[in-house]
């Protein structure tokens, strides 16, 4: 696995994770698949040319029977002029089969972003916390060193430096948690990306807008686009079963030489032949109608499908857009409280340490408030991105 030593950005990392993904990767062959299977419809409507020779010689069999042997070279080209429909419906299923695929693969592509972005959103949010936690307990360090000093002195009671000896191990077990989370996400990103990235690689991603998905964006969303076209590639397949109960007609055309004798038979029997042939399907004993029901079932299934991922994309869109408004509501505020908690804090610190009618409890209070309002803003701005990165994965966005 190779090493990164520079700052990596979240785009960059969603290119490399989109670069060796295995689920980008196949569904970029499921698209080839779907594009040669059009190919093959198309190549339908095209006249089949072939060749033929043989050479055979029979004795002691009735001549009347066998001919004497049978020397033969032919160019044949078969065409079908008329089936019924056949070959539109089928080319139109193809087509669509081809459209479901390429949503398919945007769908993937962005799927893998999103597990990267998320990887990636949840280090940087982790790591932020685990600096507020590393920054706090350097604080309450510092506080419980000058305490013991001023408890050498009977300025302050034992109780005191237990109660800030306390709030530091609480500290430090929440830095050590954060650091943890911090690291599951950088390893499943590593996993992601296929290098070895460090937390010290990670750079703040630039600030976003959300903006909720409008109607037109559902429609051209892979998850929609993929439900109509498989509903559209099971209408098509029942009109297929459907043509193959009408009439068809087909045209051969053969030139060469037919005989038995070789030198004879190129010399004398060259020429030419067409047959016409027409196919009047009368009695199957109902196989063509269960065949043309089942389809007609699929193809409703397959309507119905399509309502139902309109209904659940639209659903799980409403409800993003509403978690995200309410980050961001969330973010505005805990980003207006930190300066008042800052200053609260230091206010109740300063009244301690100058012999004001302040309790080390308190104080301790004040230190809480501030570090959660901090702790605040980290989640809420990660809910916030994580909003529109979810939104992101729905509507297919594979890119900012």
């Amino acid at each position: 696995m190779p090493s990164i030593a520079t700052a990596l950005s979240m785009d960059e990392c969603v290119a490399l994770a989109l670069a060796r993904s295995p689920a980008a990767r196949a569904a970029a062959f499921d698209v080839d698949a779907a594009a040669a299977r059009l190919r093959a419809a198309r190549a339908a409507y095209a006249p089949r040319l072939s060749a033929r020779g043989e050479y055979g010689r029979s004795a002691g069999f009735d001549e009347a029977v066998t001919n004497g042997g049978s020397t033969a070279a032919l160019l044949t080209v078969d065409t079908t002029l008329f089936d019924g429909g056949l070959r539109d419906a089928q080319l139109a299923a193809a087509r669509a089969r081809l459209s479901s695929a390429n949503a398919l693969q945007q769908q993937r592509r962005a799927d893998v972003a999103f597990a990267t972005r998320t990887a990636y959103l949840a280090a940087v949010a982790a790591d932020a916390e685990a600096a507020i936690h590393h920054h706090t307990l350097g604080t309450l360090r510092d506080y419980t060193a000058l305490l013991e000093r001023q408890e050498q002195v009977a300025l302050v009671t034992r109780n005191d430096v237990l109660r800030a000896t306390l709030a530091a191990d609480s500290s430090d077990a929440a830095e050590r948690a954060a650091t943890a989370d911090r690291d599951a996400a950088v390893s499943e990103l590593r996993t992601l990306i296929g290098a070895d990235l460090t937390p010290e690689a990670l750079v703040e991603p630039p600030a976003v807008h959300f903006t909720p998905a409008d109607s037109a964006a559902i429609e051209a969303s892979p998850l929609i686009v993929d439900a109509q076209a498989s509903a559209a590639a099971a209408r098509r397949d029942a009109e297929a079963v459907r043509s193959e109960w009408r009439t068809h007609l087909d045209l051969t055309a053969s030139s060469g030489a037919l005989g038995v004798i070789p030198d004879t038979t190129f010399r004398e029997n060259g020429g030419a032949q067409f047959l016409f042939g027409l196919s009047v399907p009368l009695y199957d004993g109902g196989a063509t109608a269960a065949r043309v029901a089942a389809a007609a079932a699929a193809a409703e299934s397959a309507q119905a499908l399509l309502q139902e991922a309109r209904q659940a994309l639209t659903a799980a869109l409403n409800r993003t857009n509403i978690e995200t408004h309410h980050a961001a509501t969330d973010l505005d505020r805990w980003q207006r409280s930190v300066p008042r908690a800052a200053e609260s804090f230091v206010l109740m610190r300063a009244r301690y340490f100058g012999g004001g009618n302040v309790r080390l409890l308190e104080v301790l209070d004040a230190l809480s408030q501030h570090v959660d309002a901090q702790l605040a803003v980290a989640r809420a701005q990660l809910a916030y991105r994580m909003g529109v990165v979810k939104q992101q994965q729905l509507i297919g966005e594979v890119t900012p």
